[in-house]
């Protein structure tokens, strides 16, 4: 991002999210979307590789497909009620999640890491805030979408070797979890959306000192305070107690109204995750532990901030 262009497009982007959350009709809400993508488009291109341009076609049709739907079904809602569900179909097609999910893999994996990270988290704020203002009969319809998302995306990561694979299939998982904290009477949403951006932003940061795709590659003993970053992130993510993964799922158990069959789903799906982030970490944590103790080094301030904005945040949600 050294070109001053691209700082033009991360403002379109940041301003078209906050025009979404804060819209009060449909026509803006649409608008924001479009400018959202358009602003993120540009911001792909970083070493502007043909690949890159594969890669954002790629992202352009489901985007812009989602975005026709979304806007038809809005203005002929008055006239014919039962195409009020297609707005919400059409966000799911736009974050991606099961089973409109088969565009995202494939983005994911053509993607450099810093936009693979901003797809994994900040585009994901505008599309699910669209779904949230909604009627709640509207929300409600997303239920099976969520209960799909959150087990298929602990399936699919099941035979993943590569990290940026297991965070795509995570982060399928993580959507069915903010599609069911939609259906809640409290400020459900906003907490697991800023957790998860945080602990994704963790993994980003240990992540960037590495050039390795692998995760048996990742775990390296030669820097202990990177490992033991990423390992806790990754169990963070997988929703480990007491990790705040874990209690922001607990969240969603406790306060969403859906039915107890999707609640059993969700666990499932979760489970299924944490099971292949223990068979990752599992090894790694172990070596980690035949050093002798780990001292956080404070000439490494962004590792100690990012390991500080983890743990302690499960505290703070243990008493909300």
């Amino acid at each position: 991002m050294k070109s001053p262009h691209k700082f033009l497009f991360l403002f379109l982007m940041i301003s078209s999210t906050c025009m979404v959350i804060s819209s009060s009709n449909w026509l803006t809400t649409w608008m924001g979307l479009e400018i959202n993508m358009l602003g993120f488009i540009p911001l792909m291109y970083l070493k502007e590789t043909p690949n890159e341009s594969e890669t954002a076609v790629k992202y352009l049709i489901p985007q812009s497909l989602g975005s026709t739907i979304f806007i038809v079904s809005a203005l002929t809602s008055s006239y014919l009620a039962e195409l009020q569900p297609m707005m919400s179909m059409a966000m799911c097609l736009k974050l991606g999640a099961a089973p409109f999910h088969y565009w995202f893999p494939s983005v994911m994996a053509g993607l450099p890491l810093l936009p693979a990270f901003i797809l994994l988290t900040w585009q994901k704020i505008a599309p699910i805030f669209a779904i949230n203002s909604t009627s709640p009969d509207i929300s409600n319809s997303t239920m099976l979408i969520a209960s799909i998302s959150a087990l298929w995306g602990g399936i699919g990561g099941l035979n993943q070797t590569d990290i940026r694979s297991l965070l795509t299939y995570s982060s399928i998982a993580h959507t069915g979890w903010m599609l069911a904290a939609i259906n809640s009477n409290s400020p459900t949403l906003a907490i697991y959306v800023t957790a998860y951006i945080l602990i994704n932003t963790s993994i980003y940061v240990s992540l960037t000192s590495t050039a390795m795709k692998m995760h048996k590659q990742l775990f390296s003993a030669k820097s202990p305070h990177n490992s033991l970053l990423l390992a806790t992130s990754i169990l963070s993510l997988g929703g480990l107690p007491p990790l705040t993964g874990f209690v922001m799922k607990l969240l969603v158990i406790n306060f969403t109204q859906a039915s107890m069959l999707i609640i059993l789903t969700l666990i499932l799906g979760a489970l299924i995750s944490l099971f292949f982030y223990l068979s990752v970490t599992f090894s790694p944590l172990l070596e980690l532990g035949k050093l002798h103790t780990i001292k956080l080094d404070s000439s490494k301030p962004l590792v100690v901030f990012s390991l500080a904005q983890i743990l302690p945040l499960s505290m703070i949600l243990l008493f909300f």
